[in-house]
């Protein structure tokens, strides 16, 4: 292998991170095989390893990186936690090593996945349940006007019992999902280092 099949290789590993970090990638490592020079050119090789190592190592930097932004919306979330798994994917360690921590992941996500979505349900159900009270208790308000009081009491406090609990949900998953990229991601810088 040499320089340029070394750097065309990790372009083609990088080419899911935009434009600007594979440019500075490739940039940073251009100048480290022109501060080597030419007749080093075979020993910089051997340092570095191999382009897939490489590319792992600043695909899971990105997705770090990413977490650690002030900005944290649940689509950049979800992107970095893919970045993350494209980073155990793309390293050189052995593939059922990969396999088995890119499923625990999977079983993660899976699993956080469907506890807020039973947390999400159990937030609508009461908020439905709430309105279905509160117009229960409009129409028997000519018969009775204590149960009329109890139905729009009870359903007004279970509407609000149920939009806390949504509320909450949406905000616990965006935490959650930004938790396990950092676990997954510092996962992978200390495989790395190791």
């Amino acid at each position: 292998m040499n320089r340029s099949e070394f750097i065309s290789e990790l372009k083609r590993r990088l080419r899911k991170l935009p434009f600007d970090e594979i440019k500075e990638a490739v940039d940073y490592y251009e100048g480290y095989f022109d501060d080597a020079g030419a007749e080093n050119e075979q020993t910089v090789l051997e340092e570095l390893g191999s382009p897939a190592a490489v590319a792992s190592q600043i695909i899971a930097n990105y997705a770090v990186k990413e977490v650690d932004s002030k900005e944290s919306t649940g689509k950049k979330n979800w992107r970095t936690v893919w970045l993350v798994i494209l980073a155990l994917f793309a390293s050189p360690i052995a593939i059922p090593i990969a396999l088995s921590v890119g499923l625990i992941a999977l079983s993660l996500v899976i699993t956080l996945s469907a506890v807020l979505f039973s947390f999400f349900a159990a937030g609508a159900g009461l908020v439905i349940g709430g309105v279905a009270s509160v117009v229960a208790g409009f129409i028997v308000v000519f018969q009775s006007v204590p149960t009329t009081l109890l139905y729009v009491g009870v359903g007004l406090m279970t509407l609000g019992i149920g939009a806390a609990i949504f509320i909450a949900t949406i905000k616990l998953s965006k935490i959650c999902f930004a938790w396990l990229s950092k676990l997954i991601g510092g996962f992978i810088l200390r495989r790395k280092s190791a």
